[in-house]
């Protein structure tokens, strides 16, 4: 596995998150263990748009990063890293759960640990 393929990979799944939240929101929160209310399918929709954003960058950061793809790659796991602490605390006082919780911490944390390993090489 090379930076860029793992670029396109967390690009992808970014995408296909973005989607369950902004089409399929009452979904995926309640997965999550989360009440839909008219406030958390708003936040939800936004934090997708987001994620959607995110994901493209991360599909064309290969492309237009040139040398410095290395050092996006860092960036990226400290970003990865952030998100991960954020959801492990919400799980650890209750605030989610479920196989989206779960499921995005774990595959966070992994993304994060490839990408600072194909960093540095």
């Amino acid at each position: 596995m090379n930076l860029q393929l793992l670029f396109r990979i967390y690009g992808g799944l970014s995408i296909i998150n973005a989607v369950s939240f902004v089409l399929m929101t009452e979904t995926f929160l309640t997965m999550a263990g989360l009440r839909p209310t008219p406030g958390t399918v708003a936040i939800a929709q936004a934090l997708g748009t987001a994620l959607l954003f995110i994901g493209i960058i991360s599909w064309r950061t290969p492309d237009i990063a040139g040398d410095a793809l290395p050092a996006y790659g860092k960036l990226f796991a400290i970003g990865l890293l952030l998100f991960v602490g954020t959801v492990g605390y919400h799980i650890s006082i209750g605030i989610a759960s479920g196989p989206p919780a779960y499921g995005n911490l774990g595959v966070s944390f992994v993304l994060a640990v490839l990408f600072f390993l194909q960093s540095k090489k």
